[in-house]
């Protein structure tokens, strides 16, 4: 699935936000790569699945053990449930996202603190169950078009398939730590296949500091969906690594929205 873009389905959708458009390509182009984005996008999504991390190059992995959920009423209003299994009372347990501008609506659950709280947007404090993908990667691994400037570059191929490619320069005021993003998907199957994430900070901006892909061998069809069963994403500044396992993704004919709440963040998917 991709939560890197389910999650991702944990790791594949695109949602519509507000953007200024700077392209040399017609209106029309960047209309057929949102509509092949929400084509696959289901309106519900269920998954079990694993993350295997690990702080730098030296640094053996370790994994984590999740579930993910997510639903869409309408384009535009998506909201995933992520919930860690066995989490320790001072970890992140659940994490509970909405569409909207940079990161959207985030909020975080930690057993003994006993309430919900907005999570962190930024900082350490962002990283998703302490692994190298931050809440801005994960937004940004759902969604292509932010606030900010798109264009579409020259299409490509990733492994042999026709891809759309997509830059994205997010706006000053979304406070990303990227001056630009470089997306390609899957012109068939509306998935993406590979993103980089450009940081000033990392080799003046002119190398990719995170890399997140999907090997065209890891994506299988779900009804008339295609989902990556594995991901990963590289941070070529420190050498760390996450990679994303789906055990089981099914499409549930119904999730309660009363589940996608902060207050229900405690119980995650009850």
């Amino acid at each position: 699935m991709t939560l890197l873009r389910r999650a991702a389905c944990v790791a594949g959708c695109l949602c519509l936000a507000v953007v200024a458009f700077v392209r040399p390509a017609s209106a029309g182009a960047i209309e057929d790569i949102l509509e092949c984005g929400l084509r696959n996008l289901p309106p519900a999504g269920h998954a079990i699945a694993k993350l295997w991390t690990r702080p730098n190059a030296k640094a053996p992995e370790h994994a984590i053990d999740f579930e993910y959920w997510s639903l869409q009423a309408e384009p535009g209003q998506r909201r995933v449930l992520i919930a860690r299994k066995n989490a320790e009372p001072d970890q992140v347990a659940a994490y509970l996202f909405a569409e909207g501008e940079a990161i959207g609506e985030a909020w975080e659950y930690i057993p003994a603190h006993d309430k919900p709280e907005r999570a962190h947007a930024h900082g350490d404090k962002s990283r998703l169950f302490g692994t190298n993908l931050t809440l801005e990667d994960f937004a940004r691994t759902a969604r292509v078009l932010f606030a900010g400037q798109i264009r579409q570059l020259p299409d490509a191929t990733v492994e042999g398939r026709p891809v759309y490619v997509v830059q994205t320069k997010p706006a000053p005021d979304a406070e990303s730590e990227y001056t630009r993003i470089v997306t390609s998907i899957d012109k068939e199957q509306c998935l993406v296949l590979r993103r980089e994430s450009f940081d000033p900070a990392f080799a003046k901006g002119a190398k990719p500091r995170k890399v997140y892909a999907v090997s065209t061998k890891d994506v299988r069809q779900e009804g008339a969906y295609f989902v990556a069963t594995r991901a990963s994403l590289e941070d070529a500044k420190d050498g760390s690594q996450t990679r994303l396992e789906v055990e089981k993704f099914d499409l549930p004919k119904q999730l309660d929205p009363k589940l996608f709440t902060p207050e229900a963040l405690a119980h995650p998917g009850q």
